[in-house]
Formats: C-alpha cells, structure tokens, sequence
C-alpha cells in the first residue's frame, strides 16, 4: 500500500512539473524553456556558488528607497522573477509567483533556497552596501549588468532625488529588447570553413597554487586603481584596459618565477553575444580567450606587447573563429541531453569539478550606465567563491576600476607582484588586505551532504 501511494505521489509531482514547464519561461508568454546556455553550471557536485556584485554607496541604505527601486525594477525584468523545475536531469526557467524583493542581511542566502523564494537571484544589502547575487546557470555578468543598472537608478532617484536618467539604462515601462530572452545555444551556427584560424595552447604555466584547494575558505583583496593613470598608459602603449592587466600580471608572475618553462596564459572571459547575433540576450554568452606571455615577448617593449597581444585578441573576436567555437561548446549540450537523468548528466560534468585554467583567469565587466549617480558609488566589486587558482575580476566604476583578485589561497604573493608593476608604471592604487570570504552554494537540486558542507562554510 506504501508504494501504491508514494508512487501516486511521484506522479502527481511530475504532473506539477508539466505544467509549470508548460505554462511559462522567462516570461509568461514563454513555455519549455529548457537552459542550455548555462547549464553546465547546474551540475557541480555540491552546488554553483553564487556570483556576487557589491556596490558601496557614499550613504547608509535606505531600506525603503531600496524596496521602492526593487519594485519597479522587477517590472522590467520578468525574467528574474523566476526560478528552476527539474525534469529527468534537464532544467527549465519557469515563472516564480513568490515576490522578489531586497532584504537586510549580513549573510548572503542560497540561490534557489526557499528563504528567498526560490529565485536565482537575490539582492541584500547592510550599511552603505548594495549585493547582487545571481546564478551562473541563469545569466553571465553581461546579462545581470542591466537589471542593477536600473536598479541603480530607481534607487538613487528615491535615496538622492537625482533626475536624469543615464543613457541606455533601461526604465520599468520599457518593452524587451528583441532576442533579450532568446537561448544562443538551441542551434548549431555557419561559419567559413575554410578560413585559417588562429590556434592557441593551453598548456600553460601553472602556478603552484593552481591545483584543487586544501583551503577550508577563499580569499579576495580589492584593488582601487586610477582610471585617469591607468588609461593613461593604456593609451600610450596602444592597450585596451584588460590586456594592460593581463600583462601586468604576467609580467609580476615572470618575475616571481623567472625559470618559467612553458607561457604565462590568461585567460580571458569574452562575451560573444554579437558574433552570434544575440546581442541582447540575458543569459549565458561567453568564451575564454588566451593572451599567452613567453619569453620572447617579455624582451618586448610594453607598447610592443600590447599591439601583439591586442592583434590575439581580435583574431579569438573573429565572429566565424567564435561561431566554430560556439559550435565546439554545442558539443557538450547536446551530450547532456542524450543523458536520460541529473546523476548521469552530473557523472559527466565532474570532470569541471577539478578543471583547471593556467595560469590564471581575468573577466572584465566593463563600464556601467551610472549618470549622475555615479558620485554617490564609491565603489564596485565583482566575486565569487569556488575557483582553484587565481582569477581577477575588474569593473570600470567613476574615476576608478575596481580590481578583484579572488583566490584559493591565503597568499598575497600575487597581488604584491601586481602592485609592483603599478608601481613602476607610477599608477595610483590602493589595496586592501587579504579578505577570507565564501559566496554560497545553490540549493536547486538536494544534494547529498550538501547541508553539512554549506554549515561548515558558514
């Protein structure tokens, strides 16, 4: 009799799931909308750690104005008020009736938990600071940039009464943009075949931190460098902002380990939204270009490097190169999907679990639409917890970029060695100590001691 009924049970449950797959997607008028673009996220053994945007305001937070904001911004974004039902290991976005709102909270939740109804994202905020947690399955950092955008505005105009509305920042009354909530990943793309691509190593110098961590917590340090200084040099040796930092931390990881064998690598996260065609689109939309250091660039003059590596990167931007690598990420996807079950489909993905990138890894959100209300922010961080190695993170936020190194490892040997070339470049910075800190894991899926480990990391 116990099984007729836990049997009923299951049904009516898959039921449930038809349904809500069924009726809605990342808006109301969508339906099946099953994630490919970030659903190798969904898949780490214990769960993807939360993405992290922190904003610091020149004022204490005002609750209200923050809700105030929040209301009006969910309006434009019917595509975070959702959340995730799981079907035969397969996920699909569905429409969340629970209210997202902004809560005062000195610890970041577990996207996808019941405490915050389920959502993927979330946002919190103490003191004079604003946190924007979202899940890399959902969206990339592209794709979350213009919801705290306006986020940003509806809250200024309610905390300072500022009026103008900064150019592109899109208003809650605004209709989607076309393709805003299309899937780049649902089709395979053309490409000219027989052009001559370049070919780039990823066998790389490994630095002896980039390997699976022994680390019980991760640690960050915040770089606040001169955007005057920094664009400064920039322009002076034909350099774009991320390869003067990629070449800045290759060339302080050359001389911490100047019997380097193999190229320093960075590898940079590059969104590929216009190559292939989707260049509104939220969700998920990158690749990883390499800027490879060797020994005889570093003979080079730094204008030299900069004009060479700049060339690299606009031969990984060649949208028939970023098709055919697009077309290489299909792979993947559609092997998960021939995969009948979440456990099966997670066999497969454990092999990301314990992946590595050498030497390190760089992703540059980019400027965000401020206005006027780019005086009340002191400063923008960008974070998450959960990768081996070393990774930096940079936004461009007033008169500064706001520089993130996260690692697993207690050791500022990195971040002095970066600072060292500042310094000899005479750019201006300062630099925080080393920060312990964790971003949770998700609580999608029930995972098995899911619970115990996210108590030991709190």
């Amino acid at each position: 009799m116990g099984n007729i009924f836990h049997d009923f049970y299951d049904t009516l449950k898959e039921n449930e799931k038809d349904m809500l797959i069924r009726r809605s997607g990342s808006t109301s008028k969508d339906q099946n909308e099953r994630i490919r673009a970030g659903q190798s996220y969904l898949y780490k053994k214990q769960g993807m750690e939360s993405e992290v945007i922190e904003i610091r305001f020149d004022r204490r937070v005002s609750g209200s104005a923050l809700s105030l904001a929040m209301t009006r911004t969910r309006k434009r974004y019917p595509y975070f008020k959702t959340k995730l039902v799981e079907k035969d290991g397969d996920f699909y976005i569905v429409q969340n009736r629970n209210t997202l709102a902004a809560r005062k909270s000195k610890r970041l939740a577990r996207l996808g938990h019941m405490s915050v109804g389920h959502h993927l994202i979330d946002v919190t905020y103490r003191e004079n600071t604003i946190f924007v947690s979202f899940h890399h399955a959902l969206c990339d950092g592209r794709g979350i940039m213009p919801f705290i955008e306006t986020l940003i505005y509806y809250y200024c105009k309610q905390r300072y009464k500022t009026k103008t509305v900064p150019e592109g920042v899109r208003l809650r009354n605004d209709p989607l943009l076309p393709g805003e909530t299309v899937d780049p990943f649902m089709q395979g793309y053309d490409f000219d075949e027989n052009k001559e691509f370049i070919s780039l190593s990823r066998d790389a110098f490994a630095i002896p931190e980039n390997a699976p961590s022994t680390e019980p917590t991760d640690y960050r340090c915040e770089i606040k460098v001169s955007h005057r200084d920094f664009m400064k040099v920039c322009k002076e040796n034909n350099a774009t902002p991320v390869i003067l930092v990629s070449l800045l931390m290759s060339r302080g990881i050359s001389a911490l380990y100047p019997d380097y064998d193999k190229p320093i690598n960075a590898n940079i996260a590059t969104d590929m939204r216009e190559a292939l065609d989707c260049p509104n689109t939220y969700k998920n939309c990158v690749k990883s270009m390499i800027l490879p250091y060797s020994r005889e660039l570093s003979q080079k003059t730094l204008r030299e490097q900069a004009t060479e590596q700049r060339a690299l990167l606009n031969a990984q931007r060649d949208r028939d190169y970023c098709r055919k690598e697009a077309n290489a990420m299909l792979g993947l996807f559609n092997k998960l999907d021939s995969l009948p079950s979440f456990e099966e489909k997670q066999r497969i993905m454990s092999y990301f679990d314990s992946f590595l990138l050498n030497t390190y890894v760089i992703s540059y959100l980019g400027q965000f639409k401020l206005g006027e209300n780019a005086k009340h922010i002191k400063e923008m961080y960008f974070y998450n917890s959960g990768a081996a190695g070393l990774g930096i993170n940079m936004i461009a936020c007033r008169d500064s970029f706001c520089i993130n190194f996260k690692q697993s490892f207690s050791s500022d040997r990195y971040v002095k060695a970066f600072c060292a070339e500042l310094d000899r470049l005479g750019i201006g910075y300062t630099a925080s100590d080393m920060i312990p800190f964790l971003t949770p894991t998700d609580s999608i899926m029930k995972r098995k001691n899911q619970e115990d480990t996210q108590n030991e990391r709190d």
